[in-house]
C-alpha cells in the first residue's frame, strides 16, 4: 500500500467508478478537506455524508476523529455565528480496498464497550533469486524462486471506517487502537466505550438566616453552664424583609451516547415553584442575584414538615406538647401561643397570651395578655401579672393567680384561688381569695372578699364553708381627715383675724373719711376746686400708712382664702375615697344547705395582705375565730344578705 493513496475526490461532471463528489458543505484545500459550518443545512446532513463515504468502499486519510465526533454529534449547525467558519476534517478520502477490508474482523460488544482482538499479521510473498553457489546445490539450475512473509499493520483511519461499517459508530480510543496495532502478540482490548449520561442536578433552596430550624440543645447561661430544662432555640423568630430561603435553579443534565452513535439521554432535573412554598407572612423575590423567599412581617417562623411550606405569624402554634422531650421549660416572647398537646408536670412555659386545647399539668407564667384552658388544669398553676384566667373544663389540685384580673373557672377542687374578681361554677375544699367573688355551688370551702355572692353553700364530709368578708382598716382615712380639717380651722383663724383688723382700720375717721371721698371721685360724683384738692392732698398723706396695711391685709385674706379652699377639696376627696373603700361591701348567699359561717374581719394596714401568705398560712387564717373578727352569720340553712354601711 503506498504511503499517500490516490485520492478518490472526483468531479461530478466526470465522476469516475469508486469515486465520490463532496457533499456541498465540505470543500477542498491544500491542507486537506474542511467542513463550512454555514452550509450544513440539518443536523443529520454529516452523518449522511459518512455513510456515503463508506458504502462507496471509502474511507477519511489524516481523519480528525474529535472533529469527526463533533461534526456527528455535537449539533455544529448552532454555531453559525462566523458564516464562513471551517473545520478541518481529513487530509483526504481514499479507496478502502476489498484485500484491506479483509483484514479488519467485528469487534465484540458488551456493557457498553467494544472490545477488539489484535494480533500480529503477514503474508507470504514469493521472489526471484539468482543461484551463486551452484556448486553447493547440484539440483538446482541457474535460477529458481524463494518465499517469505512479510509483517503487514493495520490503519487507525481503516479502522475506524471499518468500525463504522460495523455498527461501532462512537467513543473509539484512538490511542488504545494505535497501541494495540503494534502489539507482537495476540491481546483483546477496549477500543471503544460509551459515553454515559451526566445527570442533572435537581433545583433546591439554601437556607440564609441562621436559626431557621429548632435547635433542641440544651441553653447555654453565662459561665459556660446549660439549662437542662430549655432547649437552645424553640421557635425561630424573624424580621420583616429578612432573606429566609435561595432557589438554586436546576442545572441539566449532559447526554450520552453509546457506542453506535445512539444517544443517552440524560433525565430531567426535578424543579419547584418558589411560590408554593410562600405561605401567610412571607413572599417571593426574584432578583438579579437569585430568587428568594422572604418575611414580609415580624414574627415567628414556622415551617410545614409535609408541605415545606414557610410562614410567618404573630402567634405560635404548636401540636407536639410540652414536655422534656419534646420543648423543655419555654420563654416565648410572642403575643400569643396555641398548644394543641399537654403541658406536662413541672414543664413551665412563660408567655404572655396562651390558649391551651389539652389538658395541663405543669406550670403557665403570663405576664399580661390571656390565658385560656379549653381543657383541664390538673396539679400545675396558671399566674398571670396583668390579665385574665380562663378555664373551660376543671381546675384540680392547682394554683390560680390573678391579681389583676378576672379568674373564671367552671369547676374547682382542691385549689387556691386569688384574684381581683374570680368566677366559679362549682367549687369544692378550695381557698378562693378576691375583691369580688362570684361562686354557683361551693362545698367545704373558705372564701373571702369584699364582695361575695353565692348560689349554694354546702358543707362536706362535716367541713364547713367559711366565708370571710374583708373590711378596709379606714384609720388612715379618718387621720388624714382630721389633719387637714385642723389646718382649715387654723386658716379660718386667720382669715377672721385680718379681716377684724381690716374692719378697725376701715373704721378710723380719717380713713373712712378718705375712702367715702375716694369712692364719690372714681364715681365721678364730687369735683374739687382747688382749696379741696390742696386739702386731699394732706389727707392722702396723712392716711398713707393705713392704707398700705389695709392692702397687706387684704392680699393675705386672699390667699388664705385659697389656701381654705384647696383644704376643703383635699378634704372633700379623702372623705369621697373612704367612701368608695366602703362601696361594695356585701356578702349574699341565695341558698345555705349545711354548716357556713360568715364572718367579717378588718384588714389591718400593719397586717400583710392574705393574698402574700404562704398557702398554709392562708388556709389557717381564712378558718381562724379571734377578736379580728366579728360573726355575721352561722349555720346551716337558710338565706343570707349583708351589705355594709
Amino acid at each position: 500500500m503506498p504511503q499517500f493513496p490516490q485520492s478518490a475526490i472526483g468531479n461530478l461532471a466526470d465522476l469516475e467508478e469508486g469515486q465520490i463528489a463532496l457533499s456541498g458543505f465540505v470543500v477542498q484545500h491544500d491542507k486537506g478537506l474542511y467542513v463550512r459550518l454555514s452550509r450544513l443545512e440539518s443536523a443529520t446532513a454529516f452523518a449522511d455524508f459518512v455513510n456515503r463515504v463508506i458504502a462507496t468502499g471509502l474511507y477519511f486519510r489524516g481523519l480528525d476523529y474529535p472533529q469527526f465526533l463533533a461534526l456527528l454529534f455535537d449539533n455544529p449547525i448552532g454555531s453559525r455565528d462566523d458564516a464562513g467558519k471551517e473545520v478541518f476534517l481529513a487530509a483526504d478520502i481514499t479507496s478502502f480496498r476489498p484485500e484491506r477490508q479483509a483484514l479488519y474482523k467485528a469487534c465484540r460488544l458488551e456493557s457498553g464497550e467494544a472490545a477488539y482482538l489484535f494480533e500480529p499479521l503477514y503474508c507470504e510473498e514469493e521472489s526471484d533469486s539468482e543461484l551463486l553457489d551452484q556448486g553447493d546445490h547440484p539440483a538446482c539450475s541457474a535460477k529458481g524462486q524463494q518465499r517469505f512473509e512479510t509483517r503487514i499493520f493495520l490503519d487507525i483511519d481503516e479502522f475506524i471506517a471499518a468500525a463504522w461499517a460495523k455498527g461501532v459508530r462512537f467513543g473509539i480510543d484512538v490511542a488504545a487502537v494505535r497501541e494495540g496495532i503494534e502489539l507482537d502478540k495476540p491481546e483483546l482490548r477496549v477500543v471503544a466505550r460509551d459515553r454515559p449520561y451526566v445527570p442533572g442536578k435537581d433545583a433546591e433552596i439554601v437556607e440564609l438566616a441562621p436559626g431557621l430550624h429548632r435547635n433542641n440543645a440544651p441553653r447555654r447561661l453565662l459561665g459556660d453552664r446549660v439549662d437542662l430544662c430549655q432547649f437552645e432555640t424553640r421557635y425561630p423568630q424573624v424580621a420583616a424583609g429578612l432573606r429566609l430561603i435561595k432557589k438554586i435553579p436546576r442545572q441539566a443534565g449532559v447526554d450520552g451516547r453509546d457506542i453506535s452513535g445512539i444517544a443517552l439521554p440524560a433525565s430531567q432535573p426535578k424543579d419547584f415553584d418558589l411560590q408554593k412554598l410562600a405561605g401567610p407572612g412571607t413572599h417571593v423575590s426574584r432578583e438579579k442575584d437569585g430568587e428568594f423567599l422572604l418575611a414580609s412581617v415580624c414574627g415567628f417562623l414556622n415551617i410545614d414538615l409535609r408541605s415545606n411550606q414557610f410562614s410567618v405569624t404573630d402567634k405560635i402554634v404548636s401540636h407536639e406538647g410540652v414536655s422534656v422531650r419534646t420543648t423543655g421549660d419555654l420563654l416565648l416572647t410572642g403575643e400569643e401561643y396555641e398548644q394543641y398537646g399537654e403541658i406536662q408536670e413541672k414543664r413551665i412555659v412563660r408567655c404572655r397570651s396562651i390558649t391551651a386545647y389539652a389538658d395541663v399539668f405543669g406550670n403557665i407564667l403570663s405576664s399580661g395578655g390571656l390565658v385560656c384552658l379549653k381543657h383541664n388544669l390538673v396539679g400545675g398553676s396558671a399566674s398571670n401579672d396583668q390579665g385574665d384566667i380562663f378555664v373551660e373544663g376543671r381546675a384540680s389540685g392547682s394554683t390560680l393567680i390573678a391579681q389583676h384580673g378576672c379568674i373564671n373557672v367552671q369547676r374547682a377542687d382542691n385549689c387556691l384561688i386569688l384574684g381581683r374578681q374570680v368566677v366559679v361554677g362549682q367549687a369544692t375544699n378550695c381557698d378562693i381569695v378576691a375583691e369580688e367573688l362570684t361562686v354557683e355551688v361551693a362545698e367545704a370551702c373558705a372564701l373571702a372578699g369584699r364582695s361575695m355572692h353565692l348560689g349554694i353553700a354546702r358543707s362536706r364530709r362535716e367541713l364547713e364553708n367559711v366565708l370571710l368578708v374583708l373590711l378596709p382598716d379606714l384609720s388612715s382615712y379618718e387621720a388624714r381627715i382630721a389633719a387637714l380639717q385642723l389646718q382649715r380651722a387654723l386658716l379660718e383663724k386667720a382669715i377672721t383675724e385680718s379681716r377684724t383688723r381690716i374692719d378697725a382700720l376701715r373704721g378710723e375717721k380719717d380713713v373712712a373719711r378718705y375712702l367715702l371721698v375716694g369712692g364719690k371721685l372714681r364715681r365721678h360724683e364730687l369735683t374739687l376746686n382747688a382749696e379741696q384738692q390742696l386739702s386731699w392732698r394732706r389727707l392722702s398723706e396723712l392716711v398713707a400708712p393705713a392704707l398700705r396695711t389695709l392692702s397687706q391685709l387684704s392680699d393675705l385674706v386672699k390667699e388664705k382664702d385659697a389656701e381654705w379652699h384647696a383644704l376643703e377639696a383635699q378634704i372633700n376627696e379623702v372623705v369621697a375615697a373612704r367612701d368608695q373603700s366602703c362601696n361594695g361591701l356585701a356578702c349574699t348567699v341565695e341558698r345555705i344547705e349545711g354548716e357556713t359561717r360568715i364572718r367579717a374581719m378588718l384588714v389591718r394596714l400593719a397586717d400583710p395582705p392574705l393574698t402574700d401568705l404562704p398557702h398554709k398560712d392562708l388556709k389557717a387564717r381564712l378558718r381562724k375565730t379571734d377578736a379580728a373578727t366579728k360573726r355575721l352569720f352561722s349555720g346551716s340553712t337558710g338565706r343570707f344578705s349583708w351589705v355594709y354601711s
